[in-house]
């Protein structure tokens, strides 16, 4: 009914006035008629059923309407369904009246503010769209340069950071690409990963056979949570291609992501040659680390008999 309601206040049909006034008659017409109907039921009130007539006409058209269905309903009643003497009638003709008028008045001015909220809400989400393509022009600017920068430094290290940085862009690049064929600021992980992870076979594969297999279930998240379990899912991957199969050696990484509860759960298994003795406290595990404390999460790591599985545990509720 609310919504109902709503939609009748906000869609106003653009007829011309004399069509609204028309139609307005009408509405009143055919309570008078179901009044007639209704005379021996309603005989006491006979004012009652006038009422719905001028709400609707106030909802579905202007104020205006709004008080000529009052006008027109007060006229009826007075000519054929007051009792005499004429006297009597006075006092609730007038209450029928304010009452009519309000009614008009404050629907209308629901209809204004109704108006101004949905030109509001169009002009943000001008705004916005706006600011994410310039944001994401913004972002590819940063990758080109950090790019440019990569190929004009012969220092085999220096090429390997700023490659790492681009990839972490990138993954923020990407979650403004699921915006903005989104309706929201909700991004669906599923395809958020998997175009992710296909990045990041490319760039760190090269030559060596090396697969990624993801598996991932249909989750909604934030735009912020997204751009977090992205870094954190390109970190574990790098991770697992930088250290679990070094000089060459094929193998599989397996990237899970999970719902459960009001938690992801990620999960990247691969089949090198095991966990490291000692992890590294490298700027990949910091930025994890980071994450993780940011979004009230956990990572246990777990031997295999081939290989290493990393986990990270997440909220998203909140």
């Amino acid at each position: 009914m609310e919504s109902l309601l709503l939609r009748l206040i906000t869609v106003t049909p653009r007829y011309p006035a004399w069509v609204r006034y028309v139609l307005t008659l009408g509405l009143v017409g055919i309570t008078f008629t179901a009044k007639l109907l209704l005379f021996d039921a309603l005989d006491s009130y006979p004012l009652l059923l006038f009422i719905p007539a001028v709400f609707l006409a106030s909802v579905i058209f202007d104020r205006g309407s709004g008080i000529l269905a009052t006008g027109a309903s007060a006229v009826m009643a007075a000519a054929y369904f007051m009792p005499p003497p004429a006297r009597s009638a006075v006092l609730p003709l007038i209450v029928f009246l304010a009452t009519g008028l309000l009614l008009a008045a404050v629907t209308e001015t629901l209809r204004k503010t109704l108006d101004r909220l949905s030109q509001a809400k169009s002009y943000g989400d001008v705004l916005l769209q706006e600011l994410a393509h310039r944001t994401r022009n913004d972002l590819a600017t940063i990758i080109s340069i950090l790019r440019l920068q990569a190929r004009s430094d012969s220092n085999p290290a220096v090429q390997a950071a700023i490659a790492s940085a681009v990839a972490r862009v990138e993954v923020v690049a990407k979650v403004h690409d699921r915006l903005r064929v989104a309706d929201s600021d909700l991004v669906d992980l599923a395809p958020y990963a998997e175009n992710l992870c296909g990045v990041l076979a490319d760039f760190h594969r090269g030559v060596r056979p090396i697969a990624i297999r993801l598996h991932c279930d249909s989750i909604s998240v934030k735009s912020s949570q997204a751009g977090s379990i992205g870094l954190i899912v390109n970190e574990l991957v790098t991770n697992a291609f930088k250290y679990a199969f070094p000089e060459g050696q094929s193998g599989t990484v397996d990237v899970n992501i999970t719902a459960m509860n009001d938690q992801v759960v990620i999960t990247v298994r691969d089949d090198g040659i095991g966990c490291p003795s000692e992890v590294k406290n490298g700027l990949g595990t910091r930025l994890i680390n980071l994450l993780i404390v940011q979004m009230n999460g956990s990572m246990t790591r777990t031997p295999l008999p081939r290989g290493c599985e990393v986990q990270v545990v997440v909220s998203i509720g909140g």
